[in-house]
Order: structure tokens, then C-alpha cells, then sequence
């Protein structure tokens, strides 16, 4: 069920099915014309998400350098 404001209404079955809490948090991706979402990922799916994304001997970056940069950006988004 799609409500007036674009909300979707997930069935508690289904939320219970892959560990989404009322109130919580979860990740939509677009693939073809299907709308797929799952839990948020944990910090350590995260990172191996990213393994093999950066070349070896690139210097580490401060991930506060990293948030400095990306807050301006979403919060333009959100506009």
C-alpha cells in the first residue's frame, strides 16, 4: 500500500522475513523497473563491499575529512 505522501506500507511478515524494525532503517535499490530493499548493512559488510575498490598504496583518508565533505553535499539534496 502506497499512501497519499509516497509512503510504502511494508507487512509486518514481510519485515519480520529480513530483520526490518518499525522505526528502522533500510536500503532501497532501483534494479530494472523493481524497487528491492533490505536491512542497512553492518560496518563490516560495508568494508567488504569496498575491498578491491581502492588501489593499493592510495593514502588513507580521515573518514571526518570524508563526512566534512559529504554533509554539504547531502543536505543540498535534500532540497
Amino acid at each position: 500500500m502506497i499512501d497519499e505522501k509516497g509512503r510504502v506500507l511494508i507487512p509486518k511478515e514481510a519485515r519480520e522475513k529480513i530483520g526490518l524494525q518499525p522505526g528502522g532503517k533500510a536500503r532501497l535499490k532501483i534494479e530494472k523497473e523493481k524497487l528491492i530493499i533490505t536491512p542497512p548493512v553492518s560496518p563490516e559488510e560495508f568494508i567488504q563491499e569496498l575491498e578491491g575498490c581502492i588501489k593499493e598504496g592510495t593514502p588513507a583518508i580521515d573518514p571526518m575529512d570524508l563526512k566534512k565533505i559529504w554533509e554539504p553535499k547531502t543536505k543540498q539534496g535534500k532540497n
